[in-house]
């Protein structure tokens, strides 16, 4: 019974890794120009857009600077094989003043702690910058000059953000929760 246990918390973790990847992947925020049927996406790593001649002109300024995205990739590199390692390392425990933790539970809830750190501080980037360069709330429909024409911005948090708000939780709850799902090892005679 107890390697099952191990198997399927296993599952949990690389099933809660592969969420992590696939909210990795996804657009988290988008704004949406009318006029021109033109998108700009926010990714955990940078921005993305599909505007072409002059209007790409608008997005001058709204690059993050050069060392970001290689650090976001690194960050999630890192991420994933903590996670990974997580699964294979020993059960080594130490005590953090009156806790007793392991370096599985550690490594978990360490990936899931940090997710969330992410996740908070893309929204506050996000919401700062898309003020700051077009006057546009992060969520909801306004108005701006674009191409001296007047148009309606419709901007949102897409699923993508909602699922990395997830993730985070989730692998803090499976730290907490390993002992329980794996069970203790029973003593033999």
């Amino acid at each position: 019974m107890g390697s099952f246990r191990v198997w399927l918390f296993r599952g949990l973790v690389i099933v809660a890794a592969g969420l992590l990847l696939f909210s990795w992947f996804m657009p988290w925020w988008r704004a949406f120009i009318a006029t021109i049927n033109g998108q700009v996406q926010i990714h955990p790593w940078g921005l993305k857009h599909n505007l072409i001649g002059p209007d790409a002109a608008y997005m001058a300024g709204t690059e993050m600077p050069a060392f970001f995205a290689p650090l976001m990739w690194t960050y999630l590199g890192i991420c994933i094989a903590l996670l990974l390692f997580s699964l294979l390392v020993k059960e080594k425990t130490f005590n953090l003043g009156k806790f007793k933790l392991s370096l599985p539970k550690v490594l978990i809830g360490g990936v899931g702690l940090s997710y969330i750190v992410v996740v908070v501080l893309a929204v506050i980037i996000a919401a700062i910058r898309t003020g700051d360069f077009y006057g546009t709330p992060l969520i909801g429909v306004t108005y701006v000059a674009f191409n001296d024409v007047g148009t309606a911005v419709e901007a949102g948090l897409l699923f993508g953000y909602w699922l990395a708000c997830g993730v985070g939780p989730l692998l803090i709850v499976l730290a907490l929760l390993r002992n329980k799902i794996i069970g203790k090892a029973k003593l033999s005679a």
